[in-house]
């Protein structure tokens, strides 16, 4: 599996995209952190936004699962 869209897309944008499912598994590493509606990522090559966007999945998990009432 390659993680290169194209070979002309890295050599002139230097892009390379992480698949989604190593992101699950690189935030699974970090599980704790990215369930806690307090914690802070900075992702400063995000390109499209893949780590992004999962961890906010996850912390939007975290709020709908906890009982009425109960603050962050």
């Amino acid at each position: 599996m390659s993680l290169f869209k194209s070979k002309q897309r890295v050599a002139d944008h230097g892009e390379v995209f992480t698949p989604p499912w190593m992101v699950e598994a690189m935030l699974d590493l970090v599980k704790d952190e990215t369930e806690r509606v307090d914690s802070r990522f900075l992702e400063p090559a995000c390109g499209s936004g893949n780590f992004l966007v999962r961890v906010l999945r996850r912390k939007l998990a975290a709020v709908e699962t906890m009982p009425l009432g109960c603050s962050p």
